[in-house]
């Protein structure tokens, strides 16, 4: 059966995933208690990944997973950067932000009738959500956090990973509405770049649960 690029990338974004879970696993017991937040979220993802997958070989709507993947990921994103942070005043909002976030996704979804169509405001506002934490961390690595290395730092890459997928992401949906009607050839243009940006930030979750621990 002959493949499409954009049909090749859309299978190849498995592979990091499953490449990461892996590694969490094996690394588990050697990893701090942010990255096995870390390898949590990764072992959250890959099974809605391969649900996806399947409904989407069967020609089936999977949208209907977004709501839950996106509570989730952010949920465990929050947990990793607490534990990286080391906040107290961070660690006490994280529940609040969680929390309304999850509720405007759930407002959001189910308000309108609309769980099985992209939502482009939830994407939004997690990619800058997310990108808020990212900024956070890189302020106390700047101002606080003694690191040598950069490309030995386990969060370093987390968080780069994190800063090129939301910065791409958030073009995607930001401009859904008109990208993603204007013609089917750009619709599969921008879902390659969307796979392309999800196999970068996986590869980087990959190389941070790899990473020894530093002494």
């Amino acid at each position: 059966m002959h493949l499409t690029l954009q049909q090749w990338l859309t299978r190849l974004t498995l592979v990091p995933v499953v490449a990461a879970a892996l590694i969490g696993a094996l690394r588990f017991r050697y990893l701090p208690n942010n990255l096995r937040c870390l390898a949590y979220l990764v072992w959250f993802i890959l099974p809605l990944d391969l649900i996806a997958y399947a409904l989407m070989l069967q020609q089936r709507n999977n949208l209907f997973l977004m709501p839950l993947c996106a509570i989730g990921e952010f949920g465990l994103l929050v947990l990793v950067y607490a534990k990286t942070l080391r906040s107290p005043a961070f660690t006490r909002a994280s529940p609040w932000l969680v929390g309304a976030f999850g509720a405007y996704v759930l407002f959001d979804s189910f308000s309108a009738g609309m769980l099985k169509e992209f939502r482009p405001g939830q994407q939004v506002l997690q990619s800058v959500l997310t990108l808020g934490l990212v900024g956070l961390y890189f302020r106390k690595l700047l101002h606080e956090l003694r690191v040598q290395q950069l490309k030995r730092e386990p969060m370093f890459w987390v968080s780069a990973g994190l800063i090129i997928y939301c910065l791409g992401y958030l073009q995607i949906a930001l401009f859904s509405n008109y990208l993603l009607r204007y013609s089917d050839q750009l619709n599969m243009t921008v879902w390659m770049v969307h796979s392309l940006l999800f196999i970068t930030l996986y590869c980087c979750y990959s190389l941070a649960l790899w990473l020894p621990r530093k002494k």
